[in-house]
């Protein structure tokens, strides 16, 4: 327990000590504003560079090219049958009924309402939770909600600490800023903002689970390239360091190292030299099953669509300033950003299995026909 407590508190550390270290060493100050509760309400510089655009869009499309093609082999490959199918739980019809009261709550301005509206995000994120638990529940037999309750309530608060680092980080890129924030103590505030942000990597983890009960997306990376240098001290070292680097340079240079944000806390909590083993992530890249890779993007891709879509005309929401590719949105956007959910999925599940100690989708569950996200 000591030694987990150690490394949880030495990267935290580093994530937030690392761009102030970075900024402060270049110029002697301190990136302004630095505020608390770190919520940007100003916009930042956005821009528009086709080549950049051009290159981006090249990079993003190479990557995600063999996990396209990979699924598109499998279309015609038979499929496991899943025999059970337990009927739609009413709680389920519950969460739905919230999901759509909530969404036209979120997208009116309804004068009966006018002190609710500035809080719709919990009331949708709360309802989507249990939805997608539902779904999961209907198709596998299990789901994290019913199932291993204390790890999905562990979640909760995790996320919230682990969203205040994204908008921490967000003070040196200015990437995205609040509209409509209603004047309150700095204190309710940071309560109100915690418990929107607690949903995140529950909403992440369960759309992850939920996506584990579809053999068309598990089948084609159950079984695939090994990768079995990827748990080595060195090549764990180098992730460490590269995170690192990314990390301290982010806020020297925010319109060209942006995405660092995304990426870099991954590489630091894979690549964390004191972790007594390797992570499970790159285990079961060194044996080949890339579900764990696969699964959580598309989960937080997934969600991503959802948050952009009820943040678009929702009374307090937020807007994007991203440099040099801050163009062709969806809602607001830009459909280049979207991209950026990926690595955070992977984030999502490596934050969860250092808490917790175990993967989203990998416990042991009464269903006979529910799949192991690490088998």
């Amino acid at each position: 327990m000591a030694h987990k407590t150690i490394a949880i508190t030495s990267i935290v550390g580093l994530c937030v000590t690392l761009p102030l270290v970075g900024v402060y060493g270049t110029d002697g100050s301190l990136p302004s504003p630095l505020t608390f509760p770190p919520l940007l309400t100003q916009p930042g510089d956005a821009s528009f560079c086709w080549w950049v655009f051009g290159l981006f869009t090249f990079f993003i499309t190479i990557t995600l090219s063999p996990f396209l093609v990979r699924i598109w082999e499998y279309r015609s490959s038979p499929i496991p049958s899943r025999p059970c199918h337990p009927s739609f739980p009413w709680w389920g019809w519950a969460a739905l009924l919230w999901v759509l009261s909530g969404w036209i709550l979120a997208w009116t301005r309804f004068s009966w309402m006018i002190d609710i509206q500035p809080h719709t995000f919990p009331i949708l994120w709360f309802g989507y939770i249990a939805l997608v638990n539902a779904w999961t529940y209907t198709r596998s037999g299990a789901c994290l909600l019913l199932h291993d309750t204390a790890r999905f309530l562990k979640l909760f608060p995790l996320s919230a600490v682990c969203w205040w680092v994204f908008e921490y980080f967000n003070q040196f890129v200015h990437n995205w800023h609040y509209l409509h924030l209603q004047e309150m103590p700095p204190a309710l505030r940071l309560l109100l903002a915690s418990i929107s942000f607690s949903t995140v990597l529950p909403a992440v983890l369960s759309t992850t689970e939920w996506l584990t009960t579809f053999p068309r997306f598990t089948a084609p990376f159950q079984h695939w390239h090994r990768v079995p240098w990827i748990t080595a001290p060195i090549a764990r070292h180098c992730l460490f360091l590269l995170g690192c680097a990314s990390l301290l340079t982010v806020g020297i240079w925010p319109t060209f190292l942006f995405p660092a944000i995304w990426i870099a806390p991954l590489l630091i909590i894979l690549g964390y030299p004191l972790r007594k083993a390797s992570p499970a992530l790159l285990h079961s890249l060194a044996q080949g099953n890339w579900q764990p890779v696969v699964l959580p993007a598309m989960g937080a891709l997934l969600c991503g669509f959802w948050w952009e879509c009820w943040n678009a005309f929702s009374l307090t929401h937020w807007h994007y300033t991203i440099p040099l590719v801050h163009g062709f949105q969806l809602f607001h956007m830009p459909v280049l950003g979207y991209s950026g959910y990926l690595p955070f999925g992977l984030e999502c599940l490596a934050i969860s299995e250092l808490i917790t100690g175990r993967m989203a989708a990998t416990r042991t569950s009464p269903s006979k026909c529910r799949p192991n996200l690490t088998d």
